[in-house]
């Protein structure tokens, strides 16, 4: 019986352990390398696994790699709408487009990935954005570095390019400037589309103005980073997820504490009375 208890504390640690190490999720706020989220998170995004709450948040920022439940949907719009700013960063190959279907939005992104071999940040690959003038989002930063950005296809009245590339700028023949940052507005609020979310990754985010284009999305206040959105398939996320939802549901009732340390308790005093005999 003690094997028992030992197996299962040992395995409580290692899922603990696998739960809280660093992560090697792509755009995941504990993600410490170079395609990580931890320098952004240091700035001003805040993780969250859950939509509640939200309504006092001064940005939702969101990376669709996964579908999103139609309640969480349905809370999206509400904080949208009654004034909130939502970040949806797109590119290719991810559940965006779907997302926006979800929220009533017409734009969309493209698949078609932009390359500048003039002005770039690295490479053709990396191109320079740069900020528009505009009566929607103040901006600090005037020049944005991204990689495998998209253009934006607007079909919303009144979206408002908020930034674009250079005439440089190419995809297959066809000459920029593209779109590559778009506000939508949705009720009172902003849906605001970024075409590619490697600006705020921790191996670009030193470059350009990204730094101060994460500061201006944000706003004054707290703005949270959806990591629901990420792919669920990541057996670390899944885990992490699953542990603040328990420690989310035990801070509002107080009486589920005793239900997470009753194991431990039990194990303790079986192995205590056994150590006697």
């Amino acid at each position: 019986m003690r094997w028992v208890f030992v197996a299962i504390a040992l395995t409580l640690i290692i899922v603990v352990a696998v739960a809280l190490g660093p992560s090697l999720v792509p755009f995941d706020v504990n993600n410490i390398y170079w395609d990580g989220y931890s320098t952004a998170s240091s700035i001003c995004l805040r993780p969250t696994y859950s939509i509640g709450g939200v309504g006092n948040a001064s940005a939702v920022f969101i990376t669709p790699e996964t579908a999103l439940p139609r309640p969480v949907i349905n809370a999206l719009i509400t904080y949208v709408s009654s004034g909130g700013r939502l970040v949806i960063m797109g590119g290719v190959n991810t559940q965006a487009n779907e997302l926006l279907r979800e929220l009533g939005i017409g734009s969309r992104f493209t698949d078609a990935v932009i390359e500048d071999p003039v002005m770039n940040a690295i490479n053709p690959s990396f191109p320079l954005a740069f900020t528009i003038n505009n009566s929607v989002l103040p901006m600090n930063a005037s020049v944005i570095a991204m990689e495998e950005a998209v253009a934006i296809r607007v079909n919303d009245p009144g979206a408002v390019v908020l930034a674009e590339t250079s005439p440089f700028s190419r995809v297959g023949n066809q000459s920029g400037p593209f779109p590559v940052v778009v506000a939508v507005p949705l009720g009172r609020g902003y849906v605001i589309l970024v075409s590619s979310p490697t600006p705020f990754m921790n191996s670009l985010i030193g470059y350009a103005d990204n730094a101060n284009f994460l500061r201006d999305l944000c706003g004054n206040g707290t703005a949270l980073y959806l990591e629901y959105a990420l792919s669920m398939n990541n057996t670390q996320l899944f885990i992490r997820e699953y542990l603040y939802m328990a420690y989310g549901v035990a801070s509002k009732y107080p009486i589920n504490y005793s239900l997470i340390i009753a194991p431990i308790i039990l194990s303790s005093i079986v192995l205590l009375i056994r150590s006697k005999r």
